[in-house]
This record gives structure tokens, C-alpha cells and sequence, in this order.
């Protein structure tokens, strides 16, 4: 297993102030001339905003590039970077010191994009569920670990997800690595050299209101482990086909979690496909309706309430319901954008209603 040589990035009392030496080494820590080699700058300002600017170099003999009579400053950010092979390696971004250059060495890697072959790149999984009213929410985050001293550049590994899928996004990285949009799914994207890597997204399918829901999903190549967990409810139950039984556990808001794990062993094949399935989910029907019903006369006599308030009573009063007023709208559009699930939507609508009643009571 390769264990890579790791990138530095360090203030240099004998450097200048101003000034970026960087060397370019292989994966072996030789180094590497004839390499480009870009300095990308950001430059924030309240006054002139965000500016990027890039400048680029070829490394000598020896690997070593040299940026003088930079910029210092707090609103001021440099990075390294080289683009090689269709990879993209890059330091850590940093700034200047007032007093001091930096140094900089930066580990550049031949890419791959195909690891069947490749027993020492690997990858493991983790998923959340979380059902929020006519919508499941789905979180995942791919890890990878890859031991060789290659960089791996993903050649169209695409996630499917289920059909109907819809809000798929990733989370923002420093680095290339995410995952793009495609009818299918999530398609894999980056630059992963020698290391441990991070991708996390989250989509979503529409819940139709069933007591049981499944789901197919397809994983990225060569997944050892994959940990599904699932925010539960009072009777319902995940299951994962291959996976043993799911049990119960407590997050740190002290939410009920049910949770499930898989570990492939050096003889088992690879994890392809979950098929995921919660049962025993709170079924929509006639009660629905009635509840949406009660909500929405409910909004409408808190309108009616809010605006004969409005029209009569002492100044001080009229700030209480101002306030009242306010926060039931406010309640309105959280239950429309799924802030809040219909249990805390009842409760704390039933509460606003009830104080706008008792200020009413005063005037009569």
C-alpha cells in the first residue's frame, strides 16, 4: 500500500516578503521540471468585491518555480495548482505573511480512470433518510480511499437513483471533487489522488403518503462498507436487502434513529446496489384532509382575528397582536417550504390562535 509524501505549505524566514517558491514532485518525491505551474490569486475588498486573477510558470530543472513581489494583506488568497492528464492538483490556499514569503511543495500524480484493477482504491458509504411530509430526503456521503500512486480522474461512474428523483446537490468543496447532475443520477467527478477523500450530496424523491416506500440506488465501484440510517417514527422499520436488522439508536438532539451496517469481507464481491425500504410509515388519508381543512380555516380566522385586533384596542395591545400576527404568518410559509412537519405546525398554530383569541377577549 503507498503511503503518500504529503504536500507542505510553510512560512520562510529566508524568503522576502512577497515571494512563493514552489517545487513539483512525483510520487516518489523526485521532482519534476518542465511542469505549468498556476498561481490563482482572490482579492476581496468591501470597495472593488471579489477579483481572480491567474498567473502562470513552467518549472526549472529542478522543479522549482518562483512568484515575486506578490500582494500581502487579509483580503488577499493564494493557490497552487497544476493541471496534468486531465487531474487537477492543488496546495492549500493560503496568505502572505506580512514579513516572510512562503514555501510551497505541491505532489503531482500519473492519472487513472478505469480501478477495475486497482485493489488498493476503495471506497465506502453512508446514507441518511429523513421523511418530511410529502417529500423523503435522502443525504449521502461517498469516501474514498485511495493506497496507490496513481490519481484517480472518475471516467463516467454514475450513482442511479431511483426515477422521479429530483433536487440533487453537492456540497461545495475546495477542491474539483463533487459530483455533477445527469438524467441517471449522481455523477462522480474529480481529481482523487493518494489520500482519503469526502463527497457528500443530498436528493429527494416524493412521498405519496404509503405506509412503505423502497428505493434502489446504485453505489460507486468498489464499495467495502455502507452505513444506512433512517430519523424514525413510532412503529416503522428500515430495512436494506444483505444488510443485517436494523437497530435503534439516539443522534445528539436525541432524535430516534434507526440504523443498519455492511461490511463487505476480502471474499465477498463488491456492494453494488442498496435496495432500501421503510415500512410502517404514518399512511395519508381522510385524516389528512380534515387536518388540512381545520389548518385552513384556521389561517383564516387568524386573519380575521389579526385584522379586527388591528381596528380596535389599546397601543399597546396592538403591538402583541402585531407580533402575533407576524409570527403566524411567519408559521405559513415554514410549513409551506417544509420547515416545520405538521405536528409542530398544529401545536404552535393552535397556540398563536388561542393568544390572539385571549387578546381579543380583552375588548369584549
Amino acid at each position: 500500500m503507498f503511503r503518500p509524501p504529503p504536500d507542505e505549505e510553510e512560512i520562510d524566514p529566508a524568503l522576502a516578503a512577497g515571494a512563493i517558491v514552489v517545487q513539483i514532485r512525483d510520487a516518489a518525491n523526485n521532482a519534476m521540471p518542465d511542469i505549468d505551474v498556476t498561481l490563482g490569486i482572490l482579492q476581496q475588498s468591501v470597495a472593488k468585491g471579489e477579483s481572480r486573477k491567474h498567473v502562470e510558470q513552467k518549472s526549472d530543472a529542478r522543479g522549482y518555480v518562483h512568484f515575486e513581489g506578490l500582494e500581502k494583506g487579509s483580503g488577499i488568497a493564494y493557490r497552487i495548482s497544476v493541471a496534468r492528464q486531465g487531474g487537477s492538483f492543488a496546495a492549500t490556499p493560503f496568505q502572505l505573511d506580512p514579513d516572510h514569503g512562503m514555501r510551497v511543495v505541491l505532489h503531482v500524480y500519473p492519472v487513472i480512470r478505469n480501478i477495475a484493477s486497482q485493489q488498493y482504491i476503495a471506497t465506502a458509504g453512508a446514507m441518511y433518510l429523513e421523511l418530511k411530509d410529502d417529500r423523503l430526503l435522502i443525504q449521502q456521503a461517498v469516501r474514498v480511499f485511495n493506497a496507490t500512486p496513481f490519481a484517480w480522474v472518475p471516467d463516467n461512474v454514475v450513482m442511479v437513483l431511483p426515477e422521479g428523483f429530483t433536487a440533487l446537490n453537492g456540497q461545495a468543496a475546495m477542491s474539483d471533487q463533487g459530483i455533477d447532475p445527469v438524467p441517471e443520477g449522481a455523477r462522480l467527478k474529480g481529481t482523487f489522488p493518494p489520500g482519503e477523500h469526502e463527497v457528500v450530496f443530498s436528493w429527494q424523491v416524493t412521498y405519496s403518503g404509503d405506509s412503505d416506500i423502497s428505493l434502489e440506488v446504485a453505489m460507486p465501484p468498489h464499495l467495502g462498507s455502507m452505513i444506512v440510517r433512517a430519523a424514525s417514527s413510532p412503529g416503522m422499520q428500515l430495512t436494506v436487502d444483505g444488510f443485517p436488522a436494523a437497530t435503534t439508536e439516539f443522534n445528539e438532539e436525541g432524535q430516534r434513529v434507526l440504523a443498519t451496517t455492511k461490511r463487505a469481507n476480502d471474499a465477498d464481491p463488491p456492494i453494488g446496489k442498496l435496495h432500501v425500504a421503510l415500512h410502517g410509515l404514518p399512511a395519508k388519508g381522510p385524516a389528512t384532509l380534515i387536518v388540512t381543512l381545520l389548518a385552513l380555516l384556521g389561517v383564516a380566522l387568524g386573519v380575521f382575528l389579526a385584522l379586527k385586533l388591528r381596528r380596535s384596542g389599546k397601543a399597546e395591545d396592538r403591538t402583541d397582536r402585531a407580533r402575533l400576527f407576524d409570527e403566524l404568518q411567519e408559521l405559513e410559509v415554514a410549513r409551506r417550504k417544509g420547515d416545520v412537519g405538521p405536528k409542530t405546525y398544529e401545536r404552535a398554530h393552535r397556540e398563536l390562535i388561542d393568544a390572539l383569541a385571549r387578546q381579543l377577549a380583552k375588548r369584549t
